[in-house]
This record gives structure tokens, C-alpha cells and sequence, in this order.
């Protein structure tokens, strides 16, 4: 199989016409990897877009810490790393090799090189982002459930079983999802006005 035909069957690029589809398809470089290795490091740029063709990968966060957190298992015609081709931001995870894997890479560059050539590109690849984003809001639904009783004055949340507790406990028992603090500057200037400065 050639890597238009492959990628035809990636769901990334499923509604790409077959013209556009050879096109980048040229502009992929491809990857071997041995198990073990790391392909994208959490915390690090790295503006390529990955396609599984054989093998797997492991999706990790927080990688050789306290709180390492396996995310899941991709394997082929499976892509991660996609949203920098859209945006400039670090790696969100760490993603490894399980074993022997063989992928395509895209790089942002190159990409947007040719979303300028033909830019029906982008409008397809919005479409199914569009899709993704949809589907995560449907998974946070139901997850979290679409209607949260919460108390009026200090915010906690009402449990199925009638239990009272606080959002980021109730959050962190429903889902994977973890918080980290801070202080608005709002709540900064109120609570310590005397450290408080304003820019």
C-alpha cells in the first residue's frame, strides 16, 4: 500500500480529496523506532504530527515522575501530536515506542507551506477537528454528567449518593483530570494587597 492509500484510511484525513491527499503524503518523512524509544517528550516543541503505519506507541504524562499517568495504547492508523500543526505549543505527553514501530511524520512547516498552495486543506482538516472536539464534548458530558448541582456560596458539587464535595475533589473522582493552583490577580490583590503590584 502507498502512503496516499494509507493515509485515505487515517480519520485525519479522511474527507481530504485524493489530489491533496498525494501532496502531502509526499511530504512525509518516515520513522523507525525501537522499543523504548521516546518519539515526542512532554514539555518539549516539537511541531510534527505523528502516523502510526505499524507497531505501537504508549501515550504517557508526567513520564518517569511520582505521578506517571499511562493515557493508552496507539497502534496503526492511529496519529497523535496533531494539533501542532496548528499551534506552537510544547508537547502535552510523552509519547513512546512498545515495540518496533514504523510512522510517518508531518511538520508544521511543510504543512502550512502547502495549506497556503490549496488552502480546501484546511477547511477539511477543520471539519474533522470540528468532529473531534464534538465527540470530547460528548465524552466530558458523560463523564462529568451535563447538570452539576452546585451550592450557591461555596461552590461544592452534589453527588449522585447526595454527598457534598468540592469541585476539584468531585472532577478528580470522575475523571483523570488534575488541578494545580494558583490566584487570579483579582483574588491576589484582595487577599495580599501588600504584595500585590500591579503592572
Amino acid at each position: 500500500m502507498n502512503d496516499t492509500d494509507f493515509l485515505s484510511r487515517v480519520s485525519l484525513f479522511s474527507l481530504i480529496k485524493k489530489p491533496d491527499l498525494e501532496r502531502i503524503a509526499r511530504l512525509t518523512n518516515r520513522h523507525t523506532f525501537d522499543p523504548g524509544d521516546v518519539i515526542i517528550k512532554e514539555g518539549e516543541p516539537d511541531n510534527r504530527l505523528f502516523i502510526v503505519v505499524s507497531g505501537e506507541v504508549e501515550v504517557i504524562k508526567e513520564m518517569g515522575e511520582k505521578k506517571e499517568r499511562r493515557l493508552g495504547v496507539l497502534g496503526p492508523l492511529s496519529y497523535f501530536g496533531e494539533m501542532a500543526l496548528v499551534d506552537d505549543l510544547v508537547r502535552s505527553a510523552s509519547v513512546v515506542a512498545k515495540e518496533r514501530t514504523e510512522a510517518l511524520s508531518l511538520h508544521q512547516e511543510t504543512f502550512r507551506k502547502e495549506v497556503e498552495r490549496s488552502p480546501s486543506i484546511a477547511f477539511e482538516l477543520l471539519h474533522l477537528l470540528s468532529r473531534r472536539i464534538r465527540a470530547l464534548e460528548k465524552s466530558t458530558v458523560n463523564i462529568l454528567g451535563d447538570f452539576l448541582p452546585s451550592c450557591a456560596n461555596c461552590r461544592k458539587i452534589r453527588d449522585k449518593d447526595g454527598s457534598w464535595t468540592s469541585l476539584e475533589k468531585y472532577v478528580s473522582n470522575h475523571c483523570e483530570t488534575e488541578f494545580s493552583h494558583s490566584l487570579c490577580p483579582e483574588c491576589a490583590e484582595r487577599l495580599y494587597p501588600q504584595f500585590y503590584e500591579k503592572e
